[in-house]
């Protein structure tokens, strides 16, 4: 290729991938799960933050106007803005610790400022905080928390806006970071609302008691929960049914080995409660029909459970909602065990949970 012609063509590839717009992002859904758990949690935390900080900038501010008033007073004729603004930046650099530093899938800048005297941000900023963004609502709903700031200072004038004292910026900011935490609840609870939580469990006591040795084994296979939530409620409470079988693994009862057959069933009722952050889960069980046999040597025996029995209880509380959870729990600790141990028989084993946030799709 001659000169000419290849700086013409390395030319346009410049300018081509310079035009080509930047790919567009993916609408939210349960697989940013997490990214949407770190905004809404950092927006709740710098809500409250600056709602703090514009409280102690008052009192700040309204003691050095009080100061000023006395000329002998060895801190009068400092500039209130100017005192205010020094006890925000020191508190800030002390305090100010969001839970979430560095959100997953984010990739942007850390801040977008407004230019100094000005109304306006730098573009490039804002394009790399749109698109360094985990998802398409996220995005959103940051940019338009920007454009907020923007929007205040143009309608009042740049002179205004610049001229606040600290207590109120930082008043306007716990503002922004409400509507953000709002949004951001909102988005979440609408990707968990279209996906769909699972539970399954399965727990394998081994009872031991004097010429009694037996390894249970009850499975409970996954059941899905329905509800959604509603607006003006931060929580809500997602419902399922199901079968619970128990069968005997081993079994050995006055020195002889024995083998089982048949089964135990139960109906449970599962209760999760979630604000999206967290979750809690409590379960319910009626025994229904179903006997199991054994046949030890020669004998033979028979468990005739009570129907109709009922128990249940907390599987776990306040544990972080993930798109796949995993509850392993000491059978020992559990109620019936504390129970069968005041009758001089223990428990022991584990009980497993799963419980799984399954999106669109999957």
């Amino acid at each position: 290729m001659a000169a000419g012609l290849k700086s013409l063509a390395i030319g346009l590839t410049i300018m081509l991938s310079a035009a080509w717009p930047a790919a567009a992002l993916d609408s939210c859904s349960c697989r940013n799960l997490e990214s949407l758990q770190q905004e809404l949690a950092n927006a709740i935390y710098e809500t409250g933050f600056f709602e703090s900080l514009s409280q102690q900038l008052d009192a700040i501010e309204k003691r050095q106007i009080e100061i000023n008033k006395d000329p002998t007073h060895t801190d009068s004729g400092k500039l209130v803005l100017q005192v205010s603004a020094d006890a925000r930046k020191d508190i800030m650099a002390r305090q100010f610790k969001p839970p979430h530093p560095k959100v997953t899938g984010y990739s942007g800048p850390e801040t977008v400022d407004m230019e100094a005297g000005k109304c306006k941000q730098d573009e490039a900023d804002l394009e790399a905080m749109r698109n360094g963004s985990a998802c398409q609502e996220i995005a959103d709903i940051t940019s338009q928390h920007e454009a907020a700031h923007r929007e205040l200072c143009e309608s009042m004038g740049a002179d205004a806006y610049w001229g606040r004292l600290p207590s109120v910026i930082a008043a306007e900011e716990a503002g922004r970071y409400r509507a953000q935490a709002e949004a951001m609840r909102a988005e979440l609870k609408r990707v968990i609302d279209e996906g769909t939580i699972t539970v399954e469990a399965i727990m394998e006591p081994r009872i031991r008691g004097p010429q009694f040795d037996v390894t249970y084994s009850y499975v409970l296979p996954s059941v899905e929960l329905a509800g959604n939530s509603a607006p003006g409620s931060d929580s809500w409470t997602l419902d399922g049914k199901g079968s619970q079988a128990g069968t005997i693994k081993t079994a050995k009862i006055a020195g002889l080995t024995c083998k089982a057959s048949g089964q135990l069933n139960d109906d449970v009722t599962l209760s999760l409660e979630t604000d999206g952050l967290t979750m809690s889960l409590n379960e319910k069980t009626k025994s229904v029909s179903g006997d199991i046999y054994l046949k030890c040597g020669q004998g033979i025996g028979m468990s005739m459970r009570p129907q109709n029995e009922v128990g249940g209880g907390t599987w776990f509380k306040d544990a972080q909602l993930k798109l796949a959870n995993e509850f392993v729990t000491d059978v020992n600790t559990l109620e019936f065990a504390k129970l069968l141990s005041q009758n001089g028989m223990s428990a022991s084993g584990t009980h497993k949970a799963t419980v799984t946030l399954v999106c669109p799709g999957n």
